[in-house]
């Protein structure tokens, strides 16, 4: 099973989250990581959202929430990193996140934390922490929210659009 993003009553998009293992295992320059992550991120982002940004990898750098690149380069620990702040950011602050991050990351290693959170994800599989099953959830409600207002604002604005063309 995958994850399912609901429109009103169908499902509209169906994706999985890359697992650890197929996560790219040579180093990206930073431009390689924005692709690649907001690649990946694009499904369950709102249409607002511009995804990924440098400024913001380079905030994060800057503030601790992922670790420094090694000569301009981001090892696969740091790409799932980012992925699992792209998707969570759209619910939770950046230092909320990060110190779930950093919270879990004393009680498992990178991978299993990062594969913990896809299998959730696009499995429902039980994370090995309740907290990655509620953030994931909330991740969830919200995009299912979003759905429903999302074709009432198309419709909304393809009757504005309407009424000014007359």
């Amino acid at each position: 099973m995958k994850t399912r993003l609901k429109k009103g009553e169908g499902f509209v998009s169906t994706f999985s989250y890359p697992t650890w293992e197929q996560l790219p295992e040579l180093d990206l320059y930073l431009d390689q990581v924005l692709l690649y992550v907001n690649k990946t991120c694009a499904p369950v982002l709102p249409s607002s959202d511009k995804g990924l940004t440098a400024a913001m990898i380079n905030n994060y750098v800057k503030h601790g929430y992922v670790e420094k690149p090694d000569k301009k380069k981001y090892q696969r620990r740091q790409v799932a990193r980012l992925i699992a702040i792209t998707t969570l950011k759209t619910v939770f602050s950046i230092q909320e996140i990060a110190s779930t991050l950093n919270f879990l990351q004393d009680q498992a290693s990178s991978d299993l934390l990062y594969n913990s959170f896809v299998a959730y994800l696009n499995e429902q599989k039980e994370p090995i922490a309740p907290i990655i099953r509620s953030a994931c959830q909330t991740v969830q409600l919200y995009l299912e929210t979003l759905s429903y207002i999302q074709p009432a604002k198309t419709e909304e604005e393809t009757n504005e659009l309407h009424h000014e063309t007359k």
